[in-house]
């Protein structure tokens, strides 16, 4: 049987990775096992890095090993509803479970239906506390929706990042998300909402990102826009969508670059989107920066 082995250790721990790994190949080699990987973390648990548990978790999904050797399961439950979900996905993938401080063998068929038993029982729990914890955040917020608050969003400050006002450098949406402490989905859908309102001037952001040369991003140089190539295309193509995909640029760019040589106004172009802009004639008519 092929067996990736599992080692973490915290700052507190006196035996190192090295040493729980050589005890776990060891007592693979007693069973006759295959060591095909061997992964480790090291660190404060669960804030610490798990990129060895990934990889883990990895090979258990695309069946590269039949089976996980761990000391004990405690290495491997970041909490009790992802040691859950994670024998589920083990279950569901065939792949044994051996940890030997917790006399714990799924390769045994007594192992098996106790390591069954006991996935059953605290997937259960957790549902449980769940609910009760949904249950008391209801009580103390009559009227208000079960689960999380929404996520507090000052408004000044997220338009004071997406546009660069005061000097800034616009930020990315991720980046705001970042500097704001929300989710990206978040942060696009309050914009969403502000722009809809009118609060949002993208001309502004526009014009800043092309004073500061665009957002600083890696990979492949962005493509360069010849303004005469675009007011030419402008005229011919029936939407901002078709531009994009004729020159090979995202809409966004196209169209702040639109509103930055006066073919279509500022109205037009924070309301814009590929089926509002149909009529280039119409939106060209339309003075640049009149609301």
């Amino acid at each position: 049987m092929r067996v990736a082995l599992y080692a973490r250790t915290s700052a507190a721990d006196r035996e190192t990775v090295e040493q729980i790994l050589a005890e776990l190949a060891a007592h693979a080699a007693r069973r006759g096992w295959e060591v095909a990987l061997e992964c480790a973390d090291q660190g404060p648990w669960p804030e610490g890095s798990r990129k060895g548990l990934r990889s883990l978790v990895e090979a258990a999904r695309s069946k590269a090993v039949q089976g996980i050797l761990v000391r004990t399961l405690s290495h491997l439950a970041r909490s009790l509803r992802y040691l859950t979900d994670l024998g589920r996905l083990l279950a569901s993938q065939e792949v044994a479970l051996i940890a030997t401080e917790d006399h714990l063998d799924t390769t045994d068929p007594g192992g098996a239906i106790r390591w069954r038993d006991w996935l059953e029982i605290s997937n259960r729990l957790d549902h449980q506390l769940r609910a009760e914890a949904a249950k008391l955040a209801r009580l103390r917020t009559p009227g208000e929706r079960w689960g999380r608050p929404a996520a507090t969003v000052n408004a000044l400050e997220l338009l004071t990042w997406w546009e660069g006002r005061g000097g800034r450098r616009p930020l990315s949406m991720r980046d705001l998300a970042r500097k704001l402490g929300i989710a990206v989905g978040t942060a696009r859908k309050r914009l969403r909402a502000l722009r809809a309102a009118g609060q949002v001037n993208d001309g502004a952001r526009a014009r800043a990102l092309a004073a500061r040369g665009g957002l600083p991003r890696g990979g492949r140089p962005a493509t360069p826009l010849d303004d005469a190539i675009l007011a030419a295309a402008w005229r011919k193509m029936p939407s901002v969508a078709a531009i994009a995909r004729h020159l090979h640029v995202s809409r966004s760019r196209i169209r702040a670059r639109l509103l930055e040589i006066g073919l279509i106004s500022q109205q037009a172009g924070a309301s814009a989107s590929a089926k509002s802009l149909t009529n280039p004639a119409t939106a060209s008519e339309v003075p640049h920066g009149q609301a």
